[in-house]
């Protein structure tokens, strides 16, 4: 999540005349990795270049690596918010964005570091995006052909019909409404942010928490502090709850968390929280801020069921994206136990190599409750093996 970084005015846009009468003005492939949605854009006529498309980005940010690799520079040091404190990002204007074939003209973008987002989904990252389209187009995340399908929203032809949902806008930041409720029988209902590029399910802002005492609804939990784009930390509480309604949908026992921030949009004291790709995802997400409507259709990965840490570890990537190393271990957890460290490398699990994975394909492995696991870990240059059983932190 990106706040904040409005385009003023409005980039222009060169659209497709032989495709616009029927609405749909592009098509745009992504992939899912863990739960962000991937996609390939183009900066000033570049090579294709992975973008995180994140409904929480109020700005297109591209990482500085990149920028330099590009030899765009910025004209401007500006401060904006992101989810747990302000981040310093460089704007830099006039350039021209290609999106599936669609062309924005005079698009600010905000170069930003986003190395430690890169070293935990274990990818290059080139930047992200999503007030840019979403502020000029109807859009449609289709995760049964895996395409964002862009509308022009003064012509497209969709039937909403009976599963459409209200929305608000607040500046450049999308609010929704849903129900969360815990094992003791206590339900809450209030405006949640809309951010595919959260791959949480969904997550408690700190005021929220606080008034309702909600730390006191926690029966099993972990811990840590994480960041976002700024060097501020926010402690977040990982826990079960019982139930989360978007609209008729209801999902059952899923993990939910809860931030103690005192900056950042986890900090904010409107909103309940942030409603993200972790549930977003299953359905195929169709957005018209125009209509101020949100259509959710449950998809093939409707049914799927929401991954727990059943390790206790939290891995990312080298900065050449080779290695795997855990970045932290939850107290009493199964990694834990069995005597592992944070800043070991993980070379094996079970006898396959992790360089032949995805970081969120080990996570997964990592995942499965009751299976036993071997784990390869190589400790300053020494390679040592380690077992143990998985099991679920929080239950």
């Amino acid at each position: 999540m990106i706040l904040g970084l409005s385009v003023t005015p409005c980039p222009k846009v060169q659209l497709d005349e032989s495709t616009r009468t029927e609405g749909l003005v592009s098509e745009i492939p992504f992939q899912l990795h863990g739960s962000l949605i991937i996609t390939q854009l183009s900066i000033d006529k570049s090579a294709p270049l992975n973008f995180i498309f994140d409904t929480g980005a109020g700005a297109t940010i591209i990482n500085e690596g990149t920028a330099a690799s590009l030899c765009i520079v910025g004209d401007e040091i500006v401060s904006r918010e992101g989810a747990t404190g302000m981040a310093t990002i460089v704007r830099s204007t006039d350039h021209m964005l290609d999106a599936g074939g669609l062309r924005f003209q005079d698009v600010t973008l905000g170069i930003a570091d986003i190395d430690r987002i890169e070293r935990q989904l274990g990818m290059q990252i080139d930047g992200v995006i999503g007030w840019e389209i979403l502020s000029q187009y109807a859009v449609r995340v289709n995760y049964d052909t895996m395409l964002i399908e862009i509308y022009d929203n003064r012509r497209f032809a969709y039937d909403l019909g009976a599963i459409s949902h209200p929305i608000a806008v607040r500046g450049t930041v999308i609010f929704t409404n849903i129900t969360v409720a815990f094992e003791s029988g206590n339900t809450f209902n209030g405006k949640v942010m809309v951010d595919t590029g959260s791959g949480n399910t969904f997550s408690f802002n700190t005021p929220f928490t606080e008034e309702n005492n909600l730390l006191a609804e926690m029966d099993t939990y972990y811990e840590r502090e994480i960041q976002s784009l700024s060097n501020e930390t926010a402690h977040v509480y990982t826990t079960m709850i019982a139930a989360l309604n978007v609209g008729e949908y209801e999902f059952s026992t899923l993990p939910a968390s809860m931030a103690i921030a005192e900056a950042g949009a986890l900090s904010w004291s409107g909103p309940m929280g942030i409603l993200g790709n972790g549930v977003l995802k299953h359905f195929n997400v169709f957005i018209d801020l125009q209509q101020k409507v949100m259509s959710l259709e449950p998809n093939r990965l409707y049914h799927d069921q929401f991954e727990v840490n059943c390790s206790g570890l939290e891995l990312v990537t080298d900065d050449a994206f080779q290695s795997v190393i855990i970045d932290h271990i939850y107290a009493g957890s199964p990694a834990e136990e069995a005597g592992l460290e944070a800043g070991d490398g993980i070379v094996q699990i079970n006898g396959a190599n992790v360089s032949d994975f995805q970081l969120p394909q080990i996570k997964s492995m990592l995942s499965q409750d009751g299976q036993q696991v071997e784990i390869l870990i190589d400790r300053d240059g020494e390679l040592d093996g380690y077992l143990f059983r998985l099991r679920p932190l929080i239950d």
